[in-house]
């Protein structure tokens, strides 16, 4: 079932996997699965730093030559059986004599050892080649709609952020690309940031006892950002992240110190 004015597109997750399933994502943030046991059905997926993002494991087909082997393994562990099913059933015969049956018990035994044998080579070599052919598809939903419904954006706009800052809130109304000093910005207005300040400055907390950077360090930072100099090489000289380095210049970290004159 879709909403007013919901729009829905297939998910690309690459090609050449064996499974038969295909997804899909709505322009409401919703994601929707067809497949053998599901026509349509609604998944949520799970959560990871507070964004919805789904999983799913894909295989790659399988190499002939794997598949003719584990068909060889699969005839012998059958040959086995049937020869231990064959002795079973000579033991059930009435004119089977004693040293007949002796015999035949200590045969029942050997095929059965071969038969764990087989069996157990079998599992191992088909569980090998499974995690061989399996590959791993995560996705943010947030990015998927992102990408999927909102194709104009600059080259450096690479993040994707949610203008009333609900990370669950995934319509394509509520995001927006932006590049990661814009990002850093909007961030500030979030009202978690905002009170998360508020509290700091009450508190008297300060950054320096938490930063490999001094009071010092910092002015002299941001008079170098104000000279233009790249985020990168500031990061390489000072020994701290390029995020760092953004949200000192954004203003989110040290904001009430000035730079050096």
């Amino acid at each position: 079932m879709s909403f007013a004015r919901e729009q829905w597109v297939e998910i690309n997750m690459g090609e050449g996997f064996v499974n038969d399933t295909r997804l899909e994502i709505s322009s409401f943030g919703r994601v929707r699965a067809f497949n053998k046991i599901s026509k349509g059905k609604i998944i949520k997926g799970s959560m990871i730093n507070g964004y919805r993002i789904i999983r799913q494991k894909l295989f790659k087909p399988r190499d002939p030559q794997i598949a003719e082997t584990l068909q060889q393994m699969q005839c012998k562990y059958m040959t086995h059986a049937k020869n231990i099913s064959a002795i079973k059933k000579t033991l059930l015969k009435k004119l089977t004599t004693p040293a007949e049956k002796n015999i035949l018990s200590q045969q029942a035994e050997a095929v059965r050892l071969l038969l764990e044998e087989a069996k157990k080579e079998y599992a191992a070599f088909y569980k090998k080649d499974l995690k061989k052919r399996t590959v791993y598809y995560g996705a943010l939903i947030h990015r998927l709609v992102a990408e999927n419904f909102i194709k104009d954006r600059l080259e450096n706009q690479t993040v994707v952020a949610h203008l009333d800052h609900d990370k669950l809130n995934n319509q394509v109304s509520n995001l927006r690309w932006m590049t990661p000093e814009e990002n850093m910005k909007h961030q500030q207005t979030s009202p978690h940031v905002i009170a998360d300040k508020q509290k700091r400055k009450q508190s008297g907390f300060y950054d320096a006892g938490f930063r490999k950077l001094t009071l010092t360090k910092v002015m002299f930072l941001k008079k170098l950002l104000n000279e233009g100099k790249p985020v990168q090489s500031l990061a390489k000289q000072f020994k701290i992240t390029e995020t760092q380095v953004i949200r000192i210049k954004t203003e989110v970290n040290w904001g009430s110190v000035e730079a050096a004159k």
